[in-house]
């Protein structure tokens, strides 16, 4: 009964957590308030701009129309703009930033980058100033020190200082969290000089609420607010640079300050007859301005500087996309019946648990279709429930293509590995490592398999909370930590009672809900958009990247890429990881496990399909309901969030509730699964291997149930990290996630296969596999140059750690034992 209660208090703890007011429940919401004949005419405003006007407010309506996403014609009309101009300086900055922006073309993109660099290179050019400008917006990262000197050297020169300190600090905040790399653009805003201040705070103000430096802790310094407002107050500031001033002040002002001083004092002046000041005020009011605003925006929609209309036009779009959506009753009830089930079913098996093997294993006489399906929602995530539609949204089908692996991979673990491990009388995988190579060979194995799940279910925990939770829910993200933990805490309450029976029935009812969460979100597009036609692409997208049908590895994504990295993943998984080898050993016998691998396999290609599908019913939604798009949020680079987003913008209430529940299940079925298979490497190839006390069969449930509960709080505290890796969700993952995956079956494919590995060659060859997989990984970070595609780091790692560890194996160095020693 004390148990019944503490799992009541934990769910109602769960619940009060999740439930907390969320940005929009007043019904004076944003979204009510910019209604849809006003979001109309302020599109209007910026396509007539973009058709009609000329130079810069010509590139200023360019670019909002592209952060809004609705980029149709802009490419073309700077083409046309580039081929009358482009021998103009200034101007021909603003045409090249533009069609960096608008093409999809990664090359392209370059290429006009490479051109406003050399203009900087150039001693003679005249437009250094707006080359720098632009390197800055569009976050520039170059790695050339010729670039690199050139800047810092006008940096020194008055006129063009404030524009190279600018880019400088750009730089140094992607190296840095220190406070001082602003500290070359925060000294100006004490300059004499109104335009060193003027840039100064125009560039903080544009680095905090623009990638990557967004969030950056050296842009949320209180020392910046203050030295803003100090140089505002001056008496001998121009009123140009005092708006800037104030408007910074404003937009980096922590969101909870109660006092708006710096926006009063900047719409007092914007009323005044000030284009100016008008201007810098719709750009601060486009970050931080709310339904009140919008009369105000109206008014100077109308304005006779067509500047001040494209700016208050942004303003408006911008405003109307803030986050007012929120789950219903209804929603919460789905909810709670998802996590009151979950509970329950942990609670009812911990009472059949009497032994280890029980906890951990089921008895070994476990259904293979339960098994299968439990096996398939461990390894189908929300990095997979979000990750296929996302990376179909931003780049492509190409990863589609890696159900045609399957079939290979089904033939060769079924057929291959699974008889190997079915004939062991093992609790743990890493046992085999022991009995062929040594016990420092198993714990390296163990030692991998712990690193790689712990940081896959920090992971998971942080995508969970980061892209589905926080946005859905309007929280602020410093309520991370607490909804990370309120996750891990309701997850480990049901697998550590119930041991892996509780996992694998849990499993199966999350599939069975991931399913019928993303077919009701599919079936909803469908009929909103009037059809499968309508969201069934007839044309290649212009945001995806071009199919490459062979084995390019300098491709991000190559059909033999997607083929050759799905395979060694799945075989490299199957063949070592402890959750896999788990639930072979959970059945009764090599063809139930063969059996239940196959049902796995199966629902893999199901919903892969399923989910690719609906990141094509996505992509279409949004085209036709851009406004519906989050704050910030574009098509082209947000990929990964508009699933999230469409559940609460495009969803009925009550079907909200349960694709959530869906997104849920993805993560909570894996993490229950990580935590049972890491309890049991932990308890067996540690606790049991390397002491001698041995608990009574009472005590190793309870110890094995500490364990999960152990790790439930390190993976929440690796969760507050995991999130600093750049990429999108499927980046991700093979970056942290996939980074240990070919190195642990590199040992096993050691001990099972290589008659004449030795412990030493075995480490060797780890080390080696380890350090490719890791260089090729992150290339990017270590060089500054682009390398091969991350999908080549399991295959390649594999190759090179079984070459040198066979070669290093005929050393007269380490230990080995027959192989016939495992039969």
């Amino acid at each position: 009964m004390n148990r019944l209660l503490f799992i009541v208090c934990v769910f109602a703890c769960t619940i009060g957590v999740l439930n907390a007011p969320v940005h929009g429940d007043d019904p004076q919401s944003d979204l009510q308030l910019v209604s849809a004949a006003t979001r109309e005419q302020a599109l209007e405003v910026l396509q007539r701009a973009l058709e009609t006007e000329h130079r810069w407010i010509k590139v200023h309506a360019a670019e909002f129309l592209l952060e809004l996403s609705y980029p149709t014609g802009v490419y073309e009309a700077f083409e046309a703009e580039r081929k009358s101009f482009e021998s103009e300086p200034k101007y021909r900055i603003g045409i090249w930033r533009v069609l960096s922006r608008a093409t999809v073309n990664q090359t392209e993109r370059q290429q006009w980058i490479e051109s406003i660099r050399a203009v900087v290179l150039d001693p003679e050019s005249t437009d250094k100033i707006h080359a720098l400008e632009t390197l800055a917006k569009l976050g520039d990262n170059s790695q050339d020190p010729a670039l690199r000197d050139a800047v810092v050297a006008v940096s020194q020169v008055d006129a063009v200082a404030p524009y190279g300190r600018w880019l400088l600090t750009h730089w140094g905040l992607g190296k840095s969290n220190q406070v001082d790399q602003v500290a070359s653009l925060f000294e100006l805003l004490n300059s004499p000089n109104s335009t060193s201040q003027l840039v100064a705070a125009y560039g903080l103000q544009w680095m905090r609420t623009h990638a990557p430096h967004a969030n950056h802790p050296a842009l949320r310094s209180p020392q910046i607010l203050a030295a803003l407002r100090k140089a505002a107050e001056r008496g001998d500031v121009e009123p140009a640079a005092k708006a800037y001033l104030h408007s910074a002040a404003w937009v980096l002002s922590p969101g909870n300050e109660s006092t708006n001083s710096d926006r009063d004092q900047l719409l007092v002046a914007a009323k005044r007859n000030d284009a100016t000041a008008r201007i810098v005020a719709a750009t601060a009011l486009a970050e931080r301005g709310t339904g009140e605003d919008v009369p105000l925006l109206l008014e100077w929609l109308q304005d006779s500087n067509a500047d001040v209309r494209v700016h208050a036009a942004a303003a408006l779009l911008r405003i109307g996309r803030r986050d007012s959506h929120h789950l219903g009753p209804l929603d919460w009830g789905v909810l709670a019946l998802y996590f009151t089930g979950m509970v329950g079913i942990g609670w009812f098996y911990s009472l059949g648990n009497k032994t280890t093997d029980d906890y951990l294993l089921g008895g070994r006489n476990m259904s293979a279709w339960t098994v299968g399906l439990s096996l398939f929602a461990t390894l189908c995530s929300t990095i997979s429930y979000l990750s296929t539609p996302g990376e179909m949204i931003q780049y492509g089908p190409m990863f589609l293509t890696s159900i045609i692996a399957y079939p290979f991979v089904t033939v060769v673990v079924g057929w291959w590995l699974i008889p190997y491990f079915m004939k062991l009388p093992v609790t743990s995988a890493y046992e085999i490592l022991e009995s062929r190579l040594g016990l420092g060979v198993r714990l390296l194995g163990a030692f991998f398999f712990l690193a790689m799940r712990l940081l896959w279910m920090a992971v998971i925990l942080d995508v969970t909370t980061k892209v589905v939770l926080l946005p859905i829910l309007g929280l602020d993200p410093a309520y991370s930590p607490a909804i990370c933990a309120v996750l891990g805490l309701s997850t480990v309450i049901y697998s550590s009672l119930g041991g892996i029976r509780a996992v694998v029935m849990t499993d199966v009812v999350q599939t069975f809900i991931l399913l019928a969460g993303a077919i009701a979100a599919l079936g909803l597009i469908t009929w909103n958009l009037g059809g499968v036609s309508a969201w069934w692409p007839t044309t290649w997208a212009e945001n995806w990247d071009p199919p490459t049908l062979g084995f390019d590895p300098s491709s991000r994504m190559s059909l033999g890429g997607v083929f050759i990295a799905t395979f060694f993943w799945y075989l490299c998984t199957a063949g070592s990881d402890q959750m896999a080898i788990q639930r072979y050993l959970a059945t009764r016998d090599v063809r139930s496990a063969r059996r239940m691998f196959n049902i796995s396999m199966i629902s893999g290609v199901v919903v892969t399909t399923l989910l690719s599908f609906l990141g094509l019913g996505l992509l279409a939604w949004f085209r036709s309901h851009p406004e519906m798009l989050g704050e910030g949020q574009t098509i082209a680079q947000n990929g990964d969030q508009l699933f999230p987003r469409f559940i609460v913008a495009g969803l009925p209430e009550g079907v909200s509730g349960l694709v959530i529940a869906g997104l849920l299940a993805a993560a909570m079925s894996s993490l229950s699964s990580g935590l049972s298979s890491s309890t049991a490497v932990i308890t067996v190839d540690f606790f049991d291997r390397l002491t001698s006390m041995k608990p009574n069969a009472g005590g190793e449930v309870r110890r094995a149930r500490l364990v999960s509960w152990t790790l439930g709080l390190v993976v929440v505290l690796l969760s507050t990290v995991v999130g600093l890796v750049q990429g999108n969700v499927l980046e991700l993952a093979f970056k942290v996630v996939n980074l240990l995956v070919s190195p642990l079956f590199g040992l096993f494919f050691m001990a099972l296969f290589v008659r004449w590995a030795t412990s030493f060659g075995t480490f060797v060859g780890a080390a080696f596999g380890l350090a490719t997989v890791v260089a090729i990984n992150y290339w990017t970070e270590f060089t500054g140059q682009a390398g091969i595609s991350f999908l080549w780091s399991t295959p390649l790692g594999l190759l090179i750690q079984i070459v040198v560890g066979s070669v290093a194996s005929l050393l007269p160095f380490g230990t080995s034992r027959p192989l016939r020693s495992l039969e």
